[in-house]
């Protein structure tokens, strides 16, 4: 049973139409990766899954309309990483551990396992010596590192992540990719990417929106090819297969 299936989900803002009938589905170890561009609705998507912007349509979450659950039910099925990192004075260890809401008992004290998952989660991601500092004194990519361990310590089924790998520099990409490839047997992944060469390299299958409208879906060599990015971007790409690092695209000069 996939763990997460959108079907004609829309989402107008005011008179608006952001998002016009998208339908995807998710399977347990899938990443799925959703690029477009700025103002496509990879964000507004992303959020309307995760139940924060009201939406026509349906979610189902591994067969289970999300709109008859519970907050506490849809909190333990998924978990979020924010594109935009929150600014707070809570000390980085006590912001992971509120992943762990939902598996609290019912007194909300703390037991070996939740402290167990947040220490495995900072470790995962490298950002244990940060356990004491405020998360407004973190530079932008120990705050990506520190959303990203919140999101694993949730033990979520479903990881939606609306662009995991931004304030970090090339080689941080990279690890953190690798790092999230290394859950997908325990959990499906959905990501937003701008990086196209990265959602080609680490994803399963792709989605591409432009103006909020499912553009095409598909395996990364299927659906990251020079017409459709041109169709969507506007941009000329050469596209290059390559056996490890699957779609690489390179710039075109405009003859």
């Amino acid at each position: 049973m996939p763990l997460l299936e959108c079907e004609d989900l829309s989402v107008k803002l005011g008179d608006r139409d952001v998002l016009d009938h998208i339908n995807l589905v998710v399977g347990e170890g899938d990443l799925v990766g959703l690029v477009g561009p700025n103002g496509s609705g990879k964000t507004t998507l992303i959020r309307a899954i995760a139940g924060f912007v009201p939406y026509t349509g349906s979610v189902r979450l591994a067969g289970r309309d999300e709109k008859q659950m519970g907050r506490r039910q849809v909190a333990s099925f998924l978990s979020v990483v924010p594109q935009e990192p929150p600014s707070s004075q809570l000390l980085v260890y006590d912001y992971i551990m509120l992943g762990r809401y939902a598996h609290l008992d019912r007194w909300g004290d703390e037991g070996p396992e939740d402290k167990a998952a947040v220490k495995s989660a900072m470790e995962l991601f490298g950002v244990g010596h940060l356990s004491g500092r405020r998360l407004d004194s973190l530079s932008g990519g120990e705050l990506q590192g520190v959303l990203l361990a919140r999101a694993v310590a949730q033990a979520s089924h479903l990881m939606l992540l609306d662009e995991p790998t931004s304030h970090l520099d090339l080689k941080a990409q990279q690890e953190v990719m690798r790092q999230i490839g290394k859950l997908e047997g325990k959990r499906a992944v959905l990501a937003s990417f701008h990086d196209l060469t990265l959602a080609g390299r680490f994803s399963k299958k792709v989605i591409v929106l432009k103006q909020g409208r499912q553009f095409a879906s598909g395996e990364p060599q299927d659906v990251l090819t020079p017409e459709v990015i041109e169709a969507v971007y506007g941009v000329r790409v050469l596209v290059k297969n390559d056996p490890v690092f699957h779609v690489v695209l390179l710039p075109r000069r405009t003859l």
